[in-house]
């Protein structure tokens, strides 16, 4: 995936996970964000115009949740089922995990 940043890997990497664990169905804005651990949609956005500009993706105008991955993005897998939720690091991790405590 070259020239793309780490963070508009990670959300293409999302998609097409999403896509493959769903039976082609794409996320949603908002679902992409929380399976980045993202507080807005709007940097969803932003990316997803930024990944389109670089020709990684197409969005259909008009259509809800109308994305088409255009370059070969790596998804992780155990067993057959993709990993696309991508892993929360850091402090929000902390937070995560104390919450559910």
């Amino acid at each position: 995936m070259i020239g793309l940043t780490p963070r508009q890997a990670d959300l293409l990497r999302f998609i097409r996970g999403y896509q493959i664990a769903r039976g082609g169905v794409s996320p949603s804005v908002r679902e992409c964000q929380r399976g980045l651990g993202l507080n807005s949609t709007q940097s969803i956005h932003r990316m997803m115009v930024c990944l389109e500009e670089r020709g990684a993706m197409r969005r259909a105008r008009n259509w809800a949740r109308a994305i088409e991955v255009l370059m070969p993005v790596p998804v992780p897998s155990i067993n057959g089922s993709p990993l696309y939720v991508v892993p929360m690091v850091g402090v929000r991790a902390v937070r995560f995990s104390e919450e559910r405590l």
